[in-house]
């Protein structure tokens, strides 16, 4: 069974936390472990047609920045590599960052370093969910 064991809340930084929440970035687990986008803010997309994303493993320490790079992708604008991975994700709706069949990898890792001192930037804060016991029966 799979299910959502988290989420990752994206926004501008207030004084008490994020505010307004931009995009909540879902994180799934299974067989392996997914993100998928949940767009708060309207007007944001995703990089090219993305609508989930499996990261390379589940302590992969790049995982949270390929979420944000494929679901959040205006903070990474500058970075030279971001026009080639859209246009080479073409129409894609997933894309699994080990997959070498995808042919994205070399031109992924590129962009991951360019977006790494811009995600450093990002407000993130993450939210475990853990199930009520509401008391009945």
């Amino acid at each position: 069974m799979a299910g959502f064991s988290q989420a990752y809340v994206v926004g501008p930084r207030n004084y008490d936390g994020v505010n307004p929440i931009e995009l909540m970035l879902l994180q799934g687990d299974g067989e392996r472990m997914w993100f998928q986008p949940l767009y708060v803010e309207k007007g944001l997309r995703p990089l090219g047609a993305l609508n989930v994303l499996v990261p390379a493993g589940p302590t992969d320490p790049d995982a949270l920045l390929d979420a944000c790079i494929a679901f959040h992708p205006e903070p990474f604008r500058a970075c030279p590599s971001l026009a080639a991975v859209e246009a080479a994700l073409g129409r894609s709706k997933r894309l699994d960052v080990n997959d070498k069949s995808e042919g994205i990898g070399p031109l992924w890792a590129k962009l991951r370093e360019e977006a790494r001192p811009l995600f450093a930037k990002l407000t993130i804060c993450q939210a475990k969910f853990a199930p009520l016991a509401l008391g009945g029966g």
